[in-house]
């Protein structure tokens, strides 16, 4: 940005501080308008404008690198940074956790030659073409384009693993879903899930066998109705109107905006029960909520941001999955939903049979057919092939053989084609790895949140029970919305739950939700 800031006039801790403050603020300018780009991509445009916007978004994002790493930036925040860390004390402590964001995100850019980074932008552009195409192809057609994205993710995370010291170069690249997930031990963390949840899977089935299956849901779900309980519920969560919007996108459901301005999009199908636009309207919703609950005095600035994807996972799912899957919660939506889509004495709608819709035990080897249970192992097979080929570990030819074997590991069960194995989800293709292996860490998030708030207010089922979500917002708001980026997604975890992230509330979680059905 070549415009001269004139801020002399306003009190800095250092010299220079004051125009990095305009330099990233501008920054967020351009953050801001590609995520409006992206929403309205996924709503209002007329599809004969699809190349032109993702040309548009790409060039956008090649100027955020641009001026990110640009010469005068470096040298500024060089300066600032050696002040700041020579009179700590002069400094607040949201501004020192300013300035070390604002060299987290010109690490992570300037660690990337910009042939390596051009490039990968063009593989996020490409990529969701080239999955469709590959659904009519063998994996050696697949396999060229396969091999071109993982050396190109290699090359990015052994750059990034020079630059932040990681242990592998896989984990250089979770960084970008956590600032700090270099301090656990992720391994460790999977692994002891493993066995106790394989078990649980058998006894859920048994369980399940032993019962005559949920009815379907039946009724009339047109789309005016879903979207005005989608709303009423999203007003409920705590979600204000007055700065966002709920919109119905025909893609993927995503939260996108600014602060002032957050658009949820979710999925709404005419044909389609209420049940899965409604937890796009919860997940999505979380996602929303965080964004309008960022701290206001620094929402130009990089520590006024979003923890990132563990953490916006984290809020999604305790939503979604972990309190909208609740006994409780179904006690309060059935009621409504009768209203709504008018079925009253409608014996699908009664809330135990909405219960038990969503906790069914599905054994399939596609990851969006799957329960909230299995989808574990879903996200663990990813997380150890993935693993291993950025490492290194695993030749592309060799994958489709790998994913059937860690399949018949995890699941029990290999897939019949390549399009129920590796070839069942866009990431790889678009060069996002680590977004569904890391979901798993965002369960685990979740579930020790949950436990959390439950302690503090043991009256939270009914609470939910009567859609009060005040008290869980109220406590979010000021143990994670609040404080920004000012501390680490798995220190603010430690700090709001009192233990360090840990399996062991995910699997009692799991263990009463489909054995002993509590909370």
């Amino acid at each position: 940005m070549t415009d001269k800031p004139n801020l002399q006039t306003v009190s800095e801790p250092a010299e220079g501080y004051n125009d990095l403050k305009f330099y990233f603020s501008n920054l967020n300018t351009l953050f801001s308008i590609r995520s409006t780009l992206a929403v309205d991509m996924m709503t209002a445009m007329p599809q004969g404008g699809l190349s032109r916007r993702i040309h548009d978004i790409s060039a956008i994002t090649k100027r955020i690198y641009a001026e990110t790493t640009t010469p005068a930036v470096t040298k500024l925040l060089d300066k600032v940074e050696s002040a700041a860390d020579a009179n700590s004390g002069d400094w607040s402590e949201w501004d020192l956790a300013n300035i070390k964001e604002m060299r987290r995100i010109h690490s992570h850019l300037a660690a990337v030659p910009p042939d390596l980074y051009i490039a990968s932008v063009q593989v996020a552009n490409e990529g969701r073409k080239r999955h469709a195409a590959a659904q009519n192809q063998t994996w050696d057609d697949v396999a060229p384009y396969m091999q071109q994205v993982v050396d190109l993710a290699r090359k990015m995370a052994e750059k990034k693993q020079e630059v932040f010291g990681t242990d592998t170069a896989y984990r250089a690249l979770l960084l970008g879903y956590a600032n700090d997930i270099g301090t656990i031990s992720i391994d460790d963390l999977y692994e002891n899930l493993i066995d106790p949840l394989k078990n649980l899977r058998h006894a859920a089935i048994d369980k399940q066998q032993g019962q005559p299956p949920p009815m379907a849901l039946e009724g009339d779900f047109s789309r005016g109705d879903q979207m005005w309980l989608n709303k009423t519920v999203l007003e409920m969560m705590g979600f204000d109107f007055t700065r966002g919007s709920l919109q119905i996108t025909a893609l993927s459901p995503m939260t996108g905006g600014s602060t002032d301005d957050a658009r949820v999009l979710v999925r709404c199908g005419s044909d389609d029960t209420f049940l899965d636009s409604l937890e796009d309207t919860l997940y999505q919703g979380a996602r929303g909520l965080y964004l309008q609950n960022l701290p206001q005095d620094w929402k130009t600035q990089p520590v006024g941001q979003n923890l990132g994807t563990l953490m916006q996972n984290a809020l999604s799912v305790l939503y979604e999955t972990v309190l909208g899957r609740t006994p409780q919660f179904f006690d309060f939506i059935a009621v409504r939903a009768e209203g709504v889509f008018r079925q009253f004495r409608n014996e699908s709608f009664d809330p135990e049979n909405l219960y038990r819709l969503r906790k069914i035990v599905v054994d399939t080897p596609i990851r969006n057919e799957a329960d909230e249970l299995s989808k574990i192992f879903h996200d663990l097979l990813r997380y150890r092939i993935e693993k291993d080929l950025i490492n290194g570990d695993l030749a592309i030819k060799d994958l489709p053989e790998r994913w059937n074997a860690e399949s018949e590991d995890l699941l029990g069960k290999k897939p019949q084609t390549l399009q129920q194995g590796p070839l069942q989800n866009p990431d790889w293709f678009t060069g996002r790895f680590g977004f569904i292996a890391t979901n798993t860490l965002s369960h685990m998030m979740a579930a020790q949140l949950h436990d959390t708030l439950f302690e503090k207010d043991n009256d939270l089922p009914n609470h939910v029970r009567n859609g009060n979500f005040t008290a869980i917002g109220a406590a979010l708001n000021e143990d994670i919305h609040n404080k920004g980026r000012k501390d680490g997604t798995l220190s603010l975890i430690k700090d709001m739950t009192g233990e360090p992230l840990s399996e062991k509330a995910l699997i009692s979680h799991l263990e009463r939700r489909y054995l002993s059905d509590k909370r």
